[in-house]
């Protein structure tokens, strides 16, 4: 990609007023935004309307955006926010929207180049587990471990759209590692 069309230099001139480059911007950042909203919210309608608000809220603030800062550390923190308040409001108001394996049904989260059904049957349940697992813990560690883990972020990177130091965000995606480990050992244990 060069650079006049990377997501930095697309939100940069966004900023700047250039309507007519929201679309490019959308098609780069969304696919990526969007499986972060999926993995912290669970449920597919929870992560669209978390992706549409998140897009709001960029389009709202876009102003604020500085030069030559990463677009994605800017989005991730924001789609987060925009997690944690409808978080608080669904405590306020809950409501059954489906099952938290509904993840499985994400096509980019599995592969379809596994070699073997019994490969295939194999992943499809380590999914399970660390879907049903990253359902179960905190936001805070779910959120630090999709963004070390999954986003391929660094700790620093995480600890500043998380708001917190490097150490707690070890510290987070370590539980939240644990928490997975032990209970896809588990499910092998039940399995063998």
């Amino acid at each position: 990609m060069d650079d006049i069309t990377s997501p930095n230099t697309l939100m940069e001139r966004y900023a700047n007023g250039e309507d007519e480059v929201f679309e490019h911007l959308y098609r780069e950042v969304a696919p990526r935004l969007y499986r972060f909203c999926r993995r912290l919210a669970l449920h597919q309608p929870e992560a669209d309307d978390c992706l549409q608000e998140t897009f709001l809220r960029i389009h709202r603030a876009r102003a604020t955006f500085a030069p030559g800062a990463n677009v994605w550390h800017w989005a991730f923190a924001i789609a987060r926010s925009v997690y944690l308040s409808r978080l608080r409001y669904w405590r306020r108001r809950p409501e059954r929207l489906g099952d938290a394996n509904d993840i499985a049904d994400c096509d980019e989260l599995h592969s379809r180049d596994t070699a073997t059904p019994e490969a295939e049957v194999v992943a499809a349940n380590l999914l399970e587990v660390a879907t049903a697992e990253l359902s179960k813990m905190s936001e805070k560690n779910r959120a630090a471990y999709l963004l070390l883990k999954e986003e391929g972020l660094t700790v620093k990177e995480a600890a500043e759209i998380l708001g917190t130091t490097t150490d707690v965000v070890r510290q987070r995606a370590h539980r939240a590692s644990e928490q997975i480990r032990t209970a896809l050992s588990t499910g092998e244990a039940q399995h063998a």
